[in-house]
């Protein structure tokens, strides 16, 4: 073989590595080309306004930009006022969509989409279309009370891993796709927790255990399970997350499904999936006569966060064990192992009046501002 085309194979085996890790970059794993954005647009420019939806940067000059901006322009107020979904969109979500085509363009064609955001002002039409309409309030996401869980698991009659996997995502103050299957991911034995993630001890007299599990959310290191959650039982609760996970343990190794295998998974090995997870907390919702539709994988998290604020627990320990992501918190907490076991000991044994606002949607969860004036009115009121 000539020296040179032994560099052309090396060129190529480099360039083909390159675009594959330009498409795993996005969580997608495709570049981004999945994004509900890039698809807007695609449809946008070739279905309404007939032309290319990338063109070529190496081709472009002045006026080309200043063409598609137009066009972004446009694309914006056809999805706030044509709503090709169906239904509304506001105008922060229609300017994250044009934001999403602009970073798909960006990463595969090392180019400026339009005039580029900074000199953009599709932000400011926006802003006036959303002085024309009557924004619908954003559905709440409602969190489940221990004893509501507990009682719909009973009357619905919950299989053990449905059992083991709510009342994990309760105690562990986990996200659904945290224990379950998220839309578009395949089971990976590196990535997601399988039973040899699972240590089950003693401490203090009581079962306890801790779970190996992969970082979600403001991620930092991408592959591999780094983060650990434990998990009290032996509380006399509503819920014991140790229990139902060892069971869980005892019926899948008696039934012969491998330890490597996902560890919430049906009898055929197949990872339980969010949906599957949804699904199965509304069913336990109305079981117990709540309106299903107020609830879903993340009812159990945000559950659990309430119970453990009802039970006194601080805000910023559940911050902390729920992994919601403050510098600050990082740099003045430090975990023990008495503060995770009595936050487990807190949320299974709580007993919750829920209201319709508590932890209604994720960004208003522990917010160190709103909870400090929380925290000085209970003790006002004590």
């Amino acid at each position: 073989m000539k020296p040179g085309a032994m560099v052309e194979g090396v060129l190529a085996r480099i360039k083909e590595a390159k675009v594959k890790y330009l498409g795993l970059a996005s969580a997608d794993k495709k570049g981004g080309a999945t994004k509900t954005g890039v698809k807007l647009w695609v449809a946008f420019a070739v279905n309404v306004a007939g032309v290319e939806p990338f063109p070529d940067p190496r081709v472009e000059t002045a006026g080309t930009a200043a063409f598609y901006e137009d066009l972004l322009e446009d694309c914006a107020v056809w999805i706030v006022s044509e709503r090709p979904f169906g239904n509304f969109v506001n105008d922060e979500t229609a300017g994250k969509y044009i934001s999403e085509a602009r970073a798909f363009y960006d990463r595969w064609f090392r180019a400026v989409l339009g005039v580029g955001a900074a000199r953009s002002r599709i932000k400011q039409v926006l802003k006036g279309y959303a002085r024309t309409v009557v924004r619908p309030p954003k559905a709440e996401r409602v969190g489940c009370t221990p004893a509501d869980l507990a009682e719909g698991m009973r009357r619905r009659q919950s299989t053990p891993m449905l059992r083991a996997a709510m009342t994990v995502c309760m105690s562990g103050l986990m996200r659904g796709c945290e224990v379950a299957l998220g839309e578009k991911e395949q089971f990976e034995e590196d990535q997601h927790s399988t039973v040899d993630d699972v240590t089950v001890f003693e401490w203090k007299g009581r079962p306890r255990a801790k779970l190996r599990m992969r970082k979600r959310k403001d991620l930092r290191v991408l592959r591999g399970k780094h983060d650990v959650v434990y998990l009290s039982g032996g509380a006399g609760g509503h819920i014991d997350a140790v229990a139902e996970l060892s069971e869980w343990i005892r019926v899948r190794r008696a039934a012969g499904i491998a330890d490597n295998r996902p560890l919430f998974c049906w009898p055929d090995g197949s990872m339980l999936t969010v949906d599957e997870l949804r699904d199965e907390v509304k069913a336990c919702m109305q079981a117990v006569g709540l309106d299903p539709a107020n609830f879903g994988a993340h009812s159990c998290r945000i559950g659990g966060a309430t119970a453990a604020l009802a039970a006194g627990v601080s805000p910023q320990l559940i911050r902390l064990m729920g992994r919601w992501s403050s510098d600050i918190y990082e740099i003045y907490c430090r975990m023990s192992l008495e503060a995770a076991m009595g936050v487990g000991d807190s949320i299974a044994s709580a007993t919750v009046t829920p209201t319709s606002d508590a932890f209604a949607t994720e960004a208003l969860e522990l917010l160190p501002d709103e909870m400090a004036g929380a925290n000085a009115l209970a003790m006002a009121m004590d």
